[in-house]
This record gives C-alpha cells, sequence and structure tokens, in this order.
C-alpha cells in the first residue's frame, strides 16, 4: 500500500514569529481599546473601528427591530425584558409615541401605575390627535385613582374617535 505523503515547506522561525507578533499586537490594540466599554455581541455588527463599531442597521431599522422584539416579548408575558427592549428603542427614536404607549399600557400590567401615567402622558405629548393614548392614559389614571383626570382622558379619546366603543363603555361605568 502506498499512502500520500508529503513534507510542508516551514518558514524560517524568525519570519514566522515576526508575523504572528505582529497580528497579536494589533488584536490587543483593539481589544485595548474596547475593554471599559460594554460590549454584546451581536450578529448585525459589521466591522470594529478604532473610534467605533459599524453596524449594519441605521437608528430606525434598529428601532422597529427592538420594538418588534418587545411586542413578541410582550405577548409571552416577559413584560421587564419588554420594556428593555422598549427603552433602548425609545432611545433610538424618542419622538415615537406607540413605543410610549405600549410601554404604559405593560407598566399597568406590572401595576406600576405612575412609571405608566408617565409613558402615556409621553404618547399623548408627542401625539395629541391619537386617541389610543389618551384611552391608556385614562386607563392608568383610573388604575392610580384619579378618577376625574381619567374621565377627562376617557372624553378626549371619544372626542378623537366617536366610534370606539370601549372608550365608551369605560367612561359609561364612571360617569
Amino acid at each position: 500500500m502506498a499512502t500520500a505523503f508529503g513534507w510542508k515547506r516551514k518558514l524560517p522561525q524568525n519570519l514566522l514569529g515576526r508575523k504572528r507578533a505582529a497580528v497579536f499586537d494589533d488584536r490587543n490594540q483593539i481589544d485595548d481599546n474596547y475593554e471599559n466599554e460594554p460590549y454584546e455581541e451581536d450578529w448585525r455588527v459589521l466591522l470594529f473601528k478604532r473610534n467605533g463599531i459599524l453596524s449594519i442597521e441605521d437608528n430606525l431599522a434598529k428601532s422597529k427591530r427592538l420594538e418588534e422584539e418587545g411586542v413578541s416579548l410582550a405577548e409571552q408575558e416577559r413584560y421587564w425584558e419588554a420594556i428593555t427592549r422598549w427603552n433602548e428603542a425609545i432611545g433610538l427614536t424618542p419622538k415615537n409615541e406607540k413605543l410610549q404607549e405600549m410601554k404604559s399600557q405593560v407598566l399597568l400590567e406590572l401595576h406600576e401605575l405612575f412609571p405608566a401615567i408617565e409613558a402615556a402622558e409621553k404618547a399623548v405629548s408627542l401625539n395629541p390627535c391619537w386617541f389610543v393614548a389618551y384611552q391608556t392614559l385614562g386607563r392608568a389614571q383610573m388604575g392610580y385613582g384619579d378618577v376625574e383626570m381619567g374621565v377627562k382622558s376617557f372624553s378626549k379619546a371619544i372626542h378623537l374617535n366617536p366610534d370606539e366603543l370601549e372608550v365608551r363603555i369605560i367612561l359609561l361605568q364612571y360617569i
């Protein structure tokens, strides 16, 4: 039986050592730059750069992805994780009233009433013509015990969308 066998050509040790040392020196410099910064690996990271990280996503796309992840987590009743995702998304797109409103709803589920009111008020201030934000604000205010303000918020929601039956039913219970 004949076995194929071949000799591998070896590089001189001094040349081989220099190439390896240069490669390790560059890696150590990059790692030293990011040693103090928190970094979570993500498949969307494209490449490292000395002054930052380039990413495949822009802020709007990342915010949308985080919003969807938060919705999925909230549907699984993993509320605190959902809030974390939405807070990250709010940091990227602070004028998104939908994120604030969803955050308020989840905070209501957690019985965190005052933060729920704050988030709903932020949603209302970002879009004062959105009846859903007023409805969520009214629910938070009612849960907090401020019936008068809750009725006002529900009244504004009805004024903005008179066809919404759910708001009318809730309002009739308190009038």
